[in-house]
């Protein structure tokens, strides 16, 4: 007996100094000798956790809870490591096995909160994880899991507050600090984020959290190039880490690589079937491919397994949309408000969803962006049916001027304006869900925004030898997520710039370092562009709009003046799919790209169609 002591205290030294591969020998030799050691069989199913062999400490922890069903400790050990490859319900029923024969032991506590927690029980999470606090306040692992679930109701300050708690109890505790960049980075301090999490993966350079932690904050930064280096590394090291893998799968979507990011989307969901993320992030990926029922049915997957996952019914919303059926895309691009993205703002008013505002005042404020509020302000002409006492409006400043136009509303606020009092209140957007709006039943009233005053800009006098006006928009707004694949660079117009008889319009409110050469064949007229109403009623002066996909397009359609749109491979969802033209807007024709990235056929038909013109 003394001799296994002896051993036994020779392994636990060396498990201690971090000799891994010389306590798992020693141990090893211990079960050998005596293979009913269930204290030994539970130290090294540990270790092997620690090292990564996940089978082999699953083993060794079956055999030892198999030899002492009572043996909490190793029950506990098991829980986390079922909880650590995705098995949450199996690490649940461990953590309460545990609990029924220890009822108050703090780190089993935190553990199976933290296993609610992941299952969406945040209620129940909370209640176990503030009885360990009360049990241990010094226990760090219990802060660190209060500020994942206080992060999981959305008090990110709170969540910051117990990381750090979490870190003055104990500094090496190493998830906490992860878990402490990522909230900072969700709170918007990504410079500090970013130090922290660089300082986490130099001192675990083998800990595949921290290079998961770096690429989510690269991620958000739009640093994509970066971000896939990180997940790779995570995914290097620990290649059954689902979350990484989900994760560079999002990254290399990002870089257009999507055969590359399905890959990845599979090997997560192969380790983790029944994870919601993993179903929505693939459904995003596949939305980039134009594979609109195949990102319903990942969706639905998705939704089966978290009813409320709300990336799930966003990315579902957007396919439905796409596809036609607006119906059921608009109901469920109400779950916009469950993104961080969005903000969902609170008024002393109620929220209108089709209650009898006869003789009541309602609020209709545009919560996204000019193109957007231009295409849906033709709601308020169905919402002035309802016979409301009055409709006001809060809008974008460089918008207000053009809207005073439409006579069914009262007046007009820019954001940042005090709001007057009104009974009920609504975002634009949500006008077309509330109207239950088909593709049938869009309203196709066009113009349906007017110019008050005409142009003071004399165009005749600029260029009399060319007598067809064409303004070009080639680019949108830089920060836009999906810039780098609807805006073109102005150089690849040449084939068409140079045709005669047409003189070119540059509309664009910035480029403009983009003329090089090409300036002697476009006017440029961004200081015209004071406003959308400026702008519209420049528009009216030209014969055609050639645009990307911006707020310009929204602008003409409106006015019935004659659009071309051009279209990226995957195209925003209310330009639908494999038609020419859109029902939003009679006077707009859209030119497809049909091979992601390039450009070259759709230029070659927009040059042939303008030669048609010149004819």
């Amino acid at each position: 007996m003394t001799i296994i002591s002896n051993k036994l205290d020779k392994a636990l030294m060396a498990h201690k100094k971090g000799l891994l591969k010389e306590a798992g020998e020693l141990y090893r030799n211990i079960i050998k000798t005596n293979p009913s050691d269930c204290n030994v069989l539970h130290l090294l199913g540990a270790l092997c956790h620690e090292t990564g062999n996940i089978v082999e400490a699953e083993k060794y922890l079956n055999k030892s809870i198999k030899l002492a069903p009572d043996f909490y400790q190793a029950l506990n050990t098991r829980g986390i490591l079922k909880k650590n490859i995705g098995k949450i319900e199996e690490a649940d029923l461990d953590f309460r096995a545990a609990l029924t024969l220890v009822p108050d032991l703090p780190e089993v506590l935190t553990n199976l909160a933290d296993t609610c927690r992941i299952r969406g029980k945040i209620n129940e999470a909370g209640r176990l994880n503030d009885r360990a606090i009360k049990l241990a306040p010094n226990l760090g692992t219990a802060y660190n899991n209060r500020g994942a679930i206080e992060r999981e109701r959305g008090n990110l300050q709170k969540a910051k507050k117990a990381f750090q708690t979490a870190l003055k109890l104990d500094r090496n505790l190493d998830d906490a600090a992860i878990n402490l960049a990522i909230t900072l980075n969700m709170l918007g301090q990504s410079k500090f984020a970013l130090e922290i999490a660089k300082t986490i993966v130099t001192k675990l350079s083998n800990y595949a959290p921290a290079h998961n932690c770096l690429g989510l904050i690269y991620f958000d930064l739009g640093k994509n190039k970066d971000a896939k280096n990180s997940f790779e590394n995570a995914c290097w090291i620990d290649p059954n880490y689902a979350e990484a893998q989900s994760n560079l799968g999002n990254a290399l979507t990002r870089l257009n690589r999507n055969k590359k990011a399905q890959d990845h989307f599979n090997i997560a969901l192969g380790l983790e079937p029944n994870n919601p993320d993993f179903w929505s992030n693939k459904a995003a990926n596949l939305q980039t491919e134009n594979r609109f029922s195949e990102v319903i049915e990942a969706c639905n997957k998705a939704l089966i397994i978290d009813p409320n996952h709300r990336d799930a019914r966003w990315n579902r919303g957007i396919a439905y949309l796409a596809s036609g059926n607006l119906l059921d895309g608009f109901a469920d691009y109400e779950s916009r408000w469950l993104l961080p993205e969005f903000k969902n703002r609170s008024f002393d008013s109620q929220l209108w969803t089709g209650q009898n505002i006869e003789n009541k005042t309602i609020l209709v404020y545009s919560e996204q962006g000019f193109g957007d509020s231009i295409q849906f302000i033709r709601y308020i002409a169905l919402l002035s049916k309802q016979r409301p006492k009055a409709i006001y409006l809060e809008t974008h400043k460089s918008l207000s001027k053009l809207f005073k136009a439409i006579p069914m509303i009262s007046k007009i606020f820019t954001k940042g304006e005090i709001l007057p009092k009104s009974d009920y209140h609504i975002a634009l957007m949500s006008l077309p869900h509330q109207f239950k709006t088909t593709l049938k039943t869009i309203p196709k009233t066009i113009p349906y925004l007017g110019i008050r005053t005409k142009s003071k800009y004399k165009f005749a006098a600029k260029n009399k030898k060319k007598n067809i006006r064409v303004g070009l928009v080639w680019g949108g707004r830089k920060t836009h997520k999906n810039d780098q694949n609807r805006s073109i660079k102005l150089k690849l117009c040449q084939p068409f710039l140079k045709i005669p008889n047409i003189q070119f319009y540059s509309l664009q409110i910035d480029r403009s370092d983009e003329f090089g050469d090409n300036c002697s064949y476009i006017i440029d007229l961004s200081s015209h562009l004071t406003d959308f109403a400026a702008t519209g009623s420049i528009l009216h002066n030209l014969d055609l709009v050639l645009s990307v996909d911006t707020a310009i397009a929204h602008l003409a359609g409106s006015l019935g003046i004659k659009c071309w749109l051009i279209l990226p491979f995957a195209p925003d969802w209310r330009w639908l799919l494999d038609r020419r033209d859109t029902p939003w807007y009679p006077s707009v024709t859209l030119f497809r790209q049909q091979k992601r990235n390039k450009w070259d056929d759709v230029i070659r038909q927009i040059a042939s169609a303008l030669k048609r013109l010149n004819t």
